[in-house]
């Protein structure tokens, strides 16, 4: 990337493929990667839904822990959790270095494909993840410095990303 430095972050609905888009993204880019759950799941040494036993409260703890270190890196694609978002220093943290890209799937795509045996906000309910949605969707967009409709297509999405990046210069 021309802007040495400069990080990659990817918020979005659980299931929106951030996971995905990032790697092959980080991949495409010449860049580190890194899943915030995957980096707290190392830290704990604990499975998300494990660290959820202890409640959501902790996992959030742990997740603003976690953006804090995270966004002291540099050059990084950083795919982060649906909640993220829900803590306005963890987007101020990560914007310190970083552009924030809003991948914005529809969420009836999401719920039709959506593995919940590993979300533990899903797990009893599949229907909360349009309570969630309707929580969080202002939130994304208001704090995204991009947002990428993403169909189904994993390098359509990586693409478009590209193709912003590019528009303005950052490549």
């Amino acid at each position: 990337m021309k802007q040495k430095g400069i990080n990659i972050v990817l918020i979005g609905m659980p299931g929106s493929g951030k996971t995905s888009v990032g790697k092959i993204l980080a991949e495409s880019l010449n860049m580190d990667f890194c899943d915030v759950d995957e980096y707290i799941e190392k830290k704990s040494g604990k499975t998300i839904p494990e660290i959820f036993k202890d409640g959501e409260k902790h996992f959030r703890t742990l997740e603003r822990a976690a953006i804090e270190e995270l966004s002291q890196k540099t050059n990084t694609v950083i795919a982060t959790g649906g909640g993220v978002v829900l803590f306005r220093q963890n987007i101020e943290n990560l914007k310190r270095k970083g552009l924030v890209f809003f991948i914005n799937r529809p969420i009836d795509d999401i719920v039709n494909d959506i593995d919940i045996s590993n979300r533990p906000l899903l797990a009893n309910d599949v229907n909360r993840i349009y309570q969630l949605f309707r929580e969080r969707y202002e939130l994304y967009k208001k704090y995204s410095d991009f947002e990428v409709k993403s169909q189904n297509e994993i390098m359509d999405t990586v693409k478009k990303i590209i193709k912003i990046l590019e528009d303005r210069n950052y490549l």
